[in-house]
């Protein structure tokens, strides 16, 4: 999970921390969470371990948004194809969400301060998404884990497809080269590294 603040308020990707947890976190840092503006919700994609908490944080903040591809939608109401089942459990979520399907390159957020876009890239899910924040002059990519540093995301789950996510991986190659990216596990790392050293980009 990531927590994205800016003078905008705060904007979280894949809520899979608790809200306690969080707090606990933030305070070591000398932060309230109570102090901050949630504004939006956004998910990458429909895996439990993205999303696990994602009906606590919409409760404690019912005016925040939330944006989810409704191409993932099939995997909130089926434990095998969210994986929970194979965490040991069997979850199922339903939420009200605004949907990002067919909204590749759109800005989901904007005023003076930030721009949201969404960048459809499915492949480890068919509902899997990029979300690229531009504050100023600077930009970060979040991934999702359709990339990580030196590898991308598995596709022999539900719903992958190795064809699909290569298509994804032309794409987002071809973004700054100087972006920095955060993937859903694992190190940053910028799109010049992964062209230069990640060898699924290279396929």
């Amino acid at each position: 999970m990531y927590l994205f603040t800016s003078s905008s308020g705060v904007f979280i990707v894949d809520p899979s921390v608790s809200i306690d947890l969080a707090e606990k976190f933030l305070g070591s840092k000398g932060i309230s969470l109570a102090d901050l503006r949630i504004k939006g919700i956004l998910i990458t994609h429909g895996h439990h371990d993205h999303i696990k908490c994602v009906s606590e944080w919409i409760k404690a903040y019912p005016s925040a948004s939330v944006f989810f591809s409704s191409n993932d939608k099939e995997l909130l109401g089926n434990p095998f194809m969210n994986c929970s089942y194979f965490e040991g459990g069997e979850i199922t979520y339903d939420f009200k969400f605004s949907n990002l399907a067919g909204m590749y390159g759109m800005s989901i957020y904007n005023d003076s301060e930030l721009d949201i876009k969404v960048y459809e890239t499915p492949g480890h899910t068919m509902g899997s998404v990029c979300y690229l924040f531009t504050a100023g002059e600077e930009s970060i990519l979040f991934t999702g884990d359709t990339v990580f540093k030196g590898s991308v995301g598995r596709t022999d789950m539900p719903g992958g497809s190795a064809k699909i996510l290569m298509e994804s991986i032309n794409r987002i190659k071809r973004f700054d080269p100087a972006l920095k990216i955060y993937p859903g596990h694992g190190p940053a790392s910028t799109i010049d590294e992964e062209v230069r050293l990640n060898p699924f980009f290279e396929m």
